[in-house]
């Protein structure tokens, strides 16, 4: 949705600029936000799919215990670093709520789009140990093996 309403925004600030020669400030800035809170949901979505960008070449070469443990090395790391940014965004919004800050165009405080900081590392902190609770619990893989390595056939 997110996406959509950003591209069209963007869509008619051009057709306003350059057929009508009419612009409009707050369409720019409603695309921004759009966009910034489509990239941290997105981002959310792509932990649960275990859709985000992983060089796989040094784990395919190691032993399989020894690549089922740096990837769980790895996801800890990822989870910290995500913790720390979710904290750090909480405190960027609690100086947001203290004091006034408003955007140029359409006078929306910035407490409001800021506050995807912390909630999109969050939303990863918690995507990423919903994926260690399917691990456990349920035997989920952490990684998807490929159809070509499987031994049954893909459907």
């Amino acid at each position: 949705m997110a996406l959509v309403m950003m591209s069209s925004l963007i869509f008619c600030q051009v057709v306003a600029r350059y057929v009508f020669e009419k612009s409009f400030s707050w369409t720019d800035e409603i695309a921004v936000y759009c966009l910034i809170w489509f990239v941290y949901i997105s981002a959310s979505w792509a932990v649960r799919e275990r859709a985000h960008i992983r060089v796989m070449s040094l784990i395919e070469l190691m032993p399989p215990a020894v690549a089922k443990w740096s990837i769980y090395l790895s996801d800890a790391i990822w989870i910290g670093f995500a913790i720390f940014l979710t904290w750090q965004g909480i405190l960027l919004n609690e100086s947001l709520w203290t004091r006034s800050y408003v955007s140029p165009a359409l006078g929306i405080e910035q407490k409001w789009p800021y506050l995807i900081v912390s909630l999109g590392f969050a939303m990863m902190v918690l995507r990423l140990l919903q994926l260690y609770v399917r691990h456990i619990w349920y035997g989920d893989p952490l990684l998807e093996v490929p159809a070509a390595e499987r031994s049954e056939p893909a459907p």
